[in-house]
């Protein structure tokens, strides 16, 4: 943990703070470095049933800060890196629920660092905007590949063509959050969320993930063999249990 994202337990979820309101949570290289171990580690934690992605104050993430990725020895935005900044991998491979605490406003890289979460709760004065365009940038950090399968192709192009900020209300409808609550409520609605996913038995929240995940990309068939495997499974753990 450094003192830029602070890790919290509370019950069977983890929670991971972005925290520098006074940069709107931009995310530094150390931010990133930290939050990929931090993924390593909840991963690996039995203890924990559900990780929690927010931000500090009134944003949850304005992207990548701008200042260190162009500028100095280091400039992620000019130099050829073999370890992105952006821990996408491990956030949309992360094998339990992952949910984002949608405090506040999301912007470029932080509007996409939201989608690589599975379900998204948000408060009524967030928003989400995709505005990479705006900066001459085309889609990254993996929103080529998670936007449209969220909101439908057209859409997705809509988001990025205009780069308007989509308030939290239109954001439920278009399928970008999944729940919208007063702003003071924004966080005991996520824990909420999280507790009732750590009652499933036999780490069922986590297989119903990957099961959905693998059929992403899966035939019919394969997609069938997958459901009939988590099956087994379950049978195998209640003979168990019995």
């Amino acid at each position: 943990m450094t003192e830029h994202l602070v890790v919290e337990d509370r019950g069977p979820a983890r929670w991971l703070r972005l925290n520098r309101p006074e940069k709107r949570n931009a995310v530094t290289r150390t931010m990133a470095d930290t939050l990929r171990s931090e993924l390593g580690r909840a991963a690996e934690d039995s203890g924990i049933a559900a990780l929690v992605l927010t931000g500090t104050g009134e944003t949850f993430c304005a992207g990548v800060d701008v200042q260190e990725a162009l500028q100095g020895p280091d400039a992620e935005l000019t130099k050829d890196r073999s370890t992105p900044l952006w821990p996408v991998d491990e956030l949309v491979n992360f094998p339990k629920p992952l949910l984002c605490c949608l405090n506040g406003a999301a912007v470029g890289g932080g509007a996409t660092l939201a989608m690589t979460t599975d379900l998204r709760v948000a408060a009524e004065s967030a928003s989400l905007t995709f505005s990479l365009g705006r900066l001459g940038l085309t889609p990254e950090v993996g929103s080529s590949f998670l936007l449209w399968r969220q909101v439908g192709y057209a859409t997705a192009l809509d988001l990025m063509y205009t780069g308007r900020k989509v308030p939290a209300a239109e954001a439920l409808t278009l399928r970008l959050v999944q729940r919208v609550v007063p702003d003071g409520e924004v966080e005991a609605a996520t824990q909420a969320l999280a507790d009732g996913l750590a009652e499933f038995p036999f780490d069922a929240a986590a297989r119903t993930k990957q099961v959905l995940r693998a059929g992403l990309e899966a035939s019919w068939a394969d997609a069938r063999k997958n459901e009939l495997r988590e099956l087994a499974e379950f049978g195998r753990r209640t003979r168990e249990k019995d």
